[in-house]
């Protein structure tokens, strides 16, 4: 979320729960996570959770591109290390620039984006808490999720050569941009079986186009059973 076009009651919202905020410390927040969360935190937990139902009997990868602070990725960890604990073909890989947006396209993407936007995260950060989780989870001597830091554009061809037990169970394209989806999407489709699951998160999205612009250019949409969450604003998915 850029926050480009907050409503007058979202701004008080943010501004109220600033207030609580600076009454309590980090481990109340960590404990109590729905008491502080907003409603777009919350469905977008609730679009992962159902999306994850999906690709449940499907091995292989969930990549997702575009993690920024990883809500979303870790939320894909602790459902696999719960659901399907002793999933060793299960690993979960995150991709992004950790620096804010890098790839902007002035022909397709909005032009009231910036470079610094997403760029408040650490992935150091991320890394200990996945580090952190790895200890408690069972089968924990082989990986379950990682990082690949860098523009998508260059680093998933990259990462798919040093991968030939790749398969990829669900690829979520998060980025927000016309380039690193268009890339994603021709790099990491061929090592999709059937019935596995590519999630876009604005798809037809008339603020970020794109998003659908790659799709539109990789793949026939009259071929694509396009659907959508109910509750989520602008997600949409497909099984390949």
């Amino acid at each position: 979320m850029t926050k480009r076009r907050l409503t007058e009651a979202e701004k008080a919202f943010a501004a109220k729960r600033a207030e609580v905020l600076d009454r309590v410390d980090a481990a109340y927040v960590a404990s109590a996570p729905f008491v502080f969360a907003d409603r777009i935190t919350v469905t977008a937990a609730l679009s992962r959770i159902e999306l994850f139902k999906k690709i449940q009997d499907i091995p292989g990868a969930i990549i997702e591109c575009g993690v920024y602070k990883a809500n979303s990725l870790m939320l894909y960890m602790h459902l696999s290390t719960i659901l399907e604990p002793y999933a060793i073909n299960r690993s979960i890989v995150g991709f992004d620039t950790f620096s804010g947006f890098t790839g902007i396209d002035p022909e397709h993407d909005p032009s009231d984006i910036n470079t610094s936007m997403f760029s408040d995260t650490d992935m150091s950060l991320i890394e200990q808490m996945i580090e952190a989780n790895d200890l408690v989870r069972p089968v924990n001597r082989i990986p379950r999720c990682e990082l690949v830091k860098g523009d998508i554009a260059r680093t998933a061809p990259e990462f798919v050569k040093t991968r030939p037990d790749l398969v990829v169970a669900m690829l979520i394209l998060d980025t927000d941009l016309y380039e690193s989806t268009k890339v994603a999407l021709e790099t990491f489709l061929p090592y999709m079986p059937k019935g596995a699951v590519v999630v876009l998160d604005e798809v037809a999205y008339r603020n970020f186009p794109g998003e659908t612009k790659a799709l539109r250019e990789v793949l026939d949409l009259n071929k694509v059973e396009l659907k959508r969450l109910p509750f989520d604003a602008a997600a949409g998915y497909f099984h390949v």
